[in-house]
């Protein structure tokens, strides 16, 4: 995963990266998850909006010259950039 994010809807992880956007503003592009299908936008990380619709899963370590681990729904995976 390029960009990974959890969504704040159902909890799905999914790739910002591979999203297709649905439509594009002034101030937002706004798409569907693929995980759950509800729209969402990215004005949460702006500060336009109080509930962001999804957040950012950064990496521990983004060179992985540890080999860190990365929590995803409290399971530990190996990060992968």
């Amino acid at each position: 995963m390029s960009q990974p994010v959890r969504c704040t809807w159902c909890g799905g992880v999914y790739d910002l990266g591979t999203v297709t956007v649905t439509a594009r503003y002034t101030d937002c592009s706004m798409w569907k998850a693929p995980c759950c299908g509800a729209t969402v936008d990215d004005r949460g990380e702006t500060g336009w909006k109080s509930r962001k619709d999804y957040e950012r899963i950064d990496s521990p370590d983004p060179i992985n010259r540890r080999g860190q681990w990365a929590s995803i729904d409290g399971r530990r995976a190996r990060w992968r950039p």
